[in-house]
């Protein structure tokens, strides 16, 4: 018994030794100073160079989950969307999926059935906390999963965050039974 605990930590103090030995050679890359570069003047042209254009960053500290749902869900129409938009969805479509998740209720029939799937909504949401033009963007293949997650949206929008300016709202519902 004891040999086996004394093997455990000297593999232990192994494995330690390593992640100081890793984190003292990352610091050694790191202090490495930049070469410069001596001047050459037949390097030197007059001609615009092709820049890419600037990548937005606008994304920048948005989850993966949220950064793909836009992509995908918006494409290219989020673009079109003015700033306030943008912003709003940016910050709060991770919380709107959230809401809506805890008010979500498995139907149970649909779960007698085996039925799962994913189906996206998209709506208005306005400045007031209304609703309009709810409707399904991508079904799930049932009825019943489609139609319980627009029931689901008319009862959770009540505690949605609410825009300054009237926004269109899309969200991914995910109906799964687990097991398999």
């Amino acid at each position: 018994m004891e040999k086996v605990e004394e093997k455990k930590v000297v593999e232990e103090k192994k494995e330690e030794k390593k992640v100081v030995e890793q984190k003292v050679e990352q610091k050694k890359i790191e202090e490495k100073k930049p070469v410069k570069k001596e001047f050459d003047p037949n390097q030197l042209s007059f001609l615009p160079k092709e820049v890419a254009p600037p990548r937005q960053e606008n994304n920048k500290g948005l989850d993966n989950q949220t950064r793909r749902d836009i992509d995908e869900l918006y494409g290219e129409e989020f673009g079109d969307l003015g700033t306030a938009e943008k912003d709003f969805i940016r910050n709060n479509l991770r919380d709107i999926g959230r809401i809506t998740q805890k008010y979500l209720e498995y139907p149970q029939v649909a779960a007698y059935l085996g039925q799962d799937g994913t189906n996206a909504v998209e709506f208005y949401l306005h400045p007031n906390g209304d609703i309009t033009d709810l409707k399904i963007i991508i079904g799930s293949e049932y009825k019943m999963l489609d139609d319980n997650t627009l029931k689901t949206i008319q009862i959770a929008y009540k505690d949605y965050p609410r825009p300054k300016t009237k926004t269109l709202i899309r969200i991914r519902v995910r109906y799964y039974l687990g097991g398999n």
